[in-house]
C-alpha cells in the first residue's frame, strides 16, 4: 500500500528525508544525526514548502512505512522555495542567528542545480526506502506513484537527480525507463561534503 502518511509516521518520514540526500543536508542544515531531525521536521510540517509531508507518500508494508516518495511539479517546487521565507522568524529561532546565516550564504550551490530544472517536468525530489526493507521491489513501487502522479497531473516527463556516486541508484532508475540527459559537475570546494555532482535522468510518459 502506498498512501499518504499520518501523523504517528512523521519521524519515520523525517529519518527517509534524511536518507535520501544525507550529503545535502547536512551541508545545508549544519549538523548530523539525530540532530539533523529537528531542522527537517521545521520544513516537514509546513503546508507549502520544500520537504512538506502534504507532498509525501509512505510505502507501508506489514503497518510499517518502508519507504517515501517526496514529488511535486517544478513550477510547484520553485514557489515553495520562495514560501520559505515566511517561516524566517521560526527558522531563526530554531536554527540560530549563525546557522541560517550559513544556510543563506550556502544557498550559492543552487546557481549549479537550477540547470536541471524545468517547468514541463514532475520532478521527484526525494525517495528513499529503510534498509532492512530494500530488495522487495519497493522503490519500483514508488517510482510507479511517481509515474501515476506526473500522468493526473498532465505532465509528460518525469524526473530526478542522482549523485554521480550513487551507481546503485541509476541503474535502479534506468531498469524502470529513465535516462541521464545531464551531468553537472560540482566545484572542488563542495567534493569535501561529498557532493560532487548529480546526473539528471528522465522518463518520458505517454498520457494516451
Amino acid at each position: 500500500m502506498i498512501r499518504k502518511p499520518i501523523e504517528i509516521e512523521s519521524l519515520d518520514c523525517i529519518k527517509l528525508l534524511y536518507m535520501s540526500g544525507p550529503s545535502m543536508f547536512r551541508y545545508f542544515l549544519i549538523d548530523g544525526e539525530p540532530e539533523i531531525y529537528k531542522y527537517i521536521k521545521m520544513f516537514y510540517t509546513k503546508p507549502d514548502i520544500l520537504f512538506s509531508k502534504e507532498y509525501c507518500y509512505v510505502k507501508i508494508d506489514n503497518g510499517k512505512v518502508c519507504g517515501l516518495l517526496h514529488a511535486m511539479s517544478i513550477t510547484e517546487m520553485k514557489q515553495m522555495e520562495k514560501n520559505m521565507f515566511k517561516y524566517g522568524k521560526e527558522f531563526f529561532n530554531t536554527m540560530g542567528f549563525t546557522n541560517l546565516m550559513k544556510i543563506l550564504f550556502r544557498s550559492g550551490i543552487n546557481k549549479y542545480l537550477s540547470v536541471l530544472y524545468k517547468e514541463d517536468e514532475y520532478y521527484i525530489s526525494n525517495l528513499a526506502v529503510f534498509e532492512v526493507c530494500r530488495g522487495k521491489g519497493f522503490c519500483l513501487e514508488l517510482l510507479q506513484k511517481a509515474e501515476e502522479l506526473a500522468k493526473e497531473n498532465g505532465y509528460k516527463k518525469l524526473s530526478l537527480c542522482v549523485e554521480l556516486y550513487n551507481g546503485n541508484a541509476k541503474r535502479i532508475y534506468e531498469k524502470f525507463g529513465f535516462c541521464p540527459t545531464e551531468k553537472v559537475e560540482l566545484p572542488s570546494k563542495y567534493h569535501k561534503y561529498s557532493i560532487d555532482g548529480f546526473y539528471k535522468m528522465v522518463k518520458m510518459l505517454d498520457l494516451g
